[in-house]
């Protein structure tokens, strides 16, 4: 999944990274600014490059010592040999555990590989970013930076996997039928039973907005960075809509399950009075840092998700909150548009995921051969 940020923070970091890449990639960023991409978006394309470019400087690809200094010259004398050794690099690569870290504090290897999607997302990243080179002539040259584009033959990584495997796979880690209810149940009246003094009064503070928060993710599929940038005039309680964000930039109103607004409700009545905002604040939900009130942010929403889920059946992710959405309701419609259009997917093509999971149906056909 693509890093989880507001429009404003991603910008503020693209500042930053922009200092450290070659100045011919800001004449990417302006142009794909303009054509619309998000900035999460073309953040993570610049991370992806910048790992690129360190990875040259290691292997000597380069002449260069540091990213900001890999000119345009030495970016066209990379062959499709390096870049499919630069390939075949990420796919033996070990995730960082974060959790580990060494006497420095620099997050050690885990026993666990790069996933494919992740490697392929630094792949696609490389691809628009060296189409755009050699291709474009706008920027201020007028012509393309590059002669030739090595990345266009480089082959994608493919995830060598079914939909009923990946369905199997995640099917475990959803709140199905009378579960989600259930969990929303757990968090408020069983996980407080076992808690420290000092940690009982955290998770009063916070009952009512984390209840909103996973309430809402399980009654709406919306994207983790979707809740984060919800504001006051975004939910209309009357009509169970919530109006948000959706990747690319573009708007649109999602309909809430009804079971969430009651939830909603009680934490909306209590936002002032709990974390007192000050009248400039739009973000409907907020967290307290060092007596401050501010957005919250993806980061802690993970955490608390993981936190209450573990205890209650299995650790599971927001965006296991959304999978378990989408499974329930075309289980319940059977409709694979309206699911689509529920996730905000722009085709049923990722959609017929949710057409494997819980498959009774063609269970119950073969054992009646």
């Amino acid at each position: 999944m693509w890093t989880i940020l507001l429009h404003d923070e991603a910008i503020i970091k693209i500042d930053k990274l922009k200092a450290q890449l070659p100045a011919y990639i800001s004449e990417f960023i302006t142009v794909k600014t303009a054509d619309e991409y998000s900035p999460a978006t073309l953040l993570e394309y610049l991370k992806n490059f910048h790992q690129f470019c360190q990875w040259l400087i290691n292997q000597k690809k380069v002449s260069a010592s540091i990213t900001a200094d890999i000119s345009v010259g030495e970016l066209d004398k990379i062959t499709l040999r390096d870049a499919t050794e630069y390939k075949s690099y990420l796919l033996s690569r070990h995730k960082m555990n974060t959790k580990r870290v060494d006497q420095n504090g620099q997050a050690l290897p885990s026993d666990e590989l790069l996933a494919k999607p992740t490697i392929q997302r630094h792949i696609t990243a490389l691809k628009v970013i060296f189409k755009y080179l050699a291709k474009s002539a706008n920027n201020h040259q007028n012509k393309p930076f590059l002669s030739h584009n090595i990345m266009e033959d480089l082959s994608n990584v493919t995830q060598r996997q079914t939909l009923q495997a990946r369905a199997d796979a995640i099917e475990d880690k959803l709140f199905l039928g009378d579960e989600s209810q259930a969990y929303l149940d757990f968090i408020e009246n069983i996980y407080p039973q076992n808690l420290t003094p000092r940690a009982l009064l955290f998770h009063k503070r916070d009952l009512e907005r984390n209840l909103a928060l996973n309430a809402l993710m399980l009654a709406s599929g919306l994207r983790l960075s979707e809740v984060v940038g919800i504001n006051l005039d975004d939910l209309d309680f009357e009509n169970n809509r919530v109006s948000v964000l959706r990747k690319g930039s573009k708007k649109d109103s999602v309909r809430i399950a009804a079971f969430a607004m009651e939830y909603l409700d009680r934490y909306r009545q209590i936002r002032d009075s709990r974390y007192h905002p000050d009248k400039y604040e739009k973000a409907f939900f907020l967290t307290l840092t060092k007596g401050h009130s501010q957005r919250i942010t993806g980061s802690a929403i993970e955490k608390m998700v993981a936190k209450y889920s573990k205890e209650f059946k299995v650790r599971v992710t927001p965006h296991k909150l959304r999978h378990t959405l989408a499974t329930r309701l075309y289980q319940e419609t059977n409709n694979l548009v309206l699911t689509a259009q529920q996730l905000g997917h722009s085709s049923t093509t990722t959609t017929t995921l949710y057409t494997h999971i819980n498959n009774d149906a063609a269970s119950d056909a073969l054992n009646r051969l």
